[in-house]
């Protein structure tokens, strides 16, 4: 922990060593008894996704959503339907390199051994660092009605992702998700990122779409690669959701495609816009 700190305190000198630990702190090792942990093993073998209630505690929380608010203040207005998946998109986002120079704090906890020996404690094997120099780290913001992070795939297997704030329940802003998506396109010999909407469809009506709450403090672990996701729009004005969403490979080389660079690069004048 002394080497990280004196790393983050050349980065950015008002870091005091007292907030250094507040932000390490964030995430403690996570232990699961025996029967827990086959438990979550199959779970996300199966389908892909485990739930983390409470990954935050109160304190936390608390420290999370202040760096969080500095990240919003910087984050860039989004709103176009992504090429191939024809999606929308309406959200205000981070990449990585927004995080790591307004908040050298919260960029900490890509690195932190934790986090990275939980999500390795769930998945069953190692996992490596997103190479992408904005994906490994985003910070994504839905604070209107109507907005959405549409239907796509990422580049990286996995997905760490953590709330620090929620809509009100029946508000929208779901994770919804359609488990071994990838195997599905290939018995419907379909292309699993390029005209997607009718296939989501025929998904939704024989069942095949997962959805789940959660609340401010919780942790979401995706298999995000093989799993169709999206975030279903806000209903409500006046409604939230922010998150931070962390990227792992599951190998050491991975070839990424335009995507991420179309939503955390800077804003897009080629995509289709969305009306309204």
């Amino acid at each position: 922990m002394q080497n990280t700190s004196a790393v983050l305190s050349q980065t950015n000198p008002l870091v005091s060593p007292s907030r250094w630990t507040e932000i390490y702190d964030l995430i403690t090792f996570k232990i699961f008894d025996h029967d827990a942990l086959l438990d979550v093993r199959e779970q996300f073998a199966s389908s892909g996704y485990v739930k983390l209630p409470a990954f935050l505690d109160p304190q936390a929380l608390t420290v999370f959503r202040e760096e969080m608010e500095q990240i919003e203040d910087v984050a860039i207005r989004k709103k176009f339907v992504m090429p191939g998946y024809l999606s929308p998109r309406r959200l205000s986002v981070a990449g990585g390199g927004l995080i790591r120079h307004h908040s050298p704090l919260l960029y900490s906890l890509y690195h932190h051994s934790a986090l990275r020996t939980c999500i390795e404690t769930i998945v069953g094997r190692p996992i490596y660092t997103c190479t992408h120099p904005e994906e490994y780290m985003v910070a994504n913001f839905l604070h209107n009605s109507g907005d959405t992070h549409g239907w796509h795939l990422d580049d990286p297997a996995y997905a760490l992702i953590i709330f620090a704030e929620t809509p009100q329940e029946g508000g929208g802003g779901e994770v919804e998700f359609i488990a071994n998506w990838t195997d599905l396109c290939r018995r419907k010999q379909r292309s699993p990122d390029k005209d997607i909407l009718d296939l989501v469809e025929w998904a939704d009506a024989n069942g095949l779409v997962d959805r789940h709450n959660h609340q401010s403090g919780d942790a979401y672990l995706l298999r995000a690669d093989k799993n169709l996701h999206r975030v279903s729009p806000l209903k409500n004005m006046g409604d939230r959701r922010s998150v931070v969403n962390l990227a792992f490979q599951s190998m050491a080389c991975v070839d990424y495609g335009d995507t991420a660079d179309l939503l955390y690069g800077m804003p897009v004048t080629s995509a289709p816009m969305v009306a309204g």
